[in-house]
């Protein structure tokens, strides 16, 4: 899961495809992605719960992200199967706390700067 939000943030599109099971990365292009994340900075991810088994697992995480200056958080259920011995992704459900939110002014800020939102990004 890390692997695959520092890929997002660092816009590494072909990473990201080939870490989609080969089920549901059959049919799935390289632009594809890169439209889906166009305007898109990511900035934060909270991994909330981790169930791994011998050959599945899940993963409960938030993934706070900004466009065009507004912010969101994804709550999602993301299921992995392991495949050719590396961790894939299959399917995820959006957990109904996702979309639009406002950061407090107190809270640290999301880009990881160790500061107040309020002196840092939300200025």
């Amino acid at each position: 899961m890390r692997s695959r939000f520092t890929a997002y943030v660092i816009e590494d599109f072909p990473y990201i495809l080939q870490t989609y099971a080969s089920q549901q990365r059959s049919g799935l292009t390289v632009s594809q992605l890169t439209d889906s994340a166009q305007n898109t900075q990511w900035l934060h991810l909270q991994v909330l719960a981790h169930h791994p088994q011998l050959n599945t697992a899940q993963v409960e995480f938030k993934g706070f992200y900004q466009v065009d200056g507004r912010y969101y958080v994804m709550h999602e259920l993301s299921d992995f199967v392991r495949e050719d011995e590396k961790w894939c992704y299959t399917t995820g459900v959006i957990q109904k706390d996702s979309g639009e939110f406002s950061p407090e002014r107190n809270s640290q800020c999301l880009c990881g700067s160790g500061k107040k939102f309020k002196k840092c990004c939300g200025t």
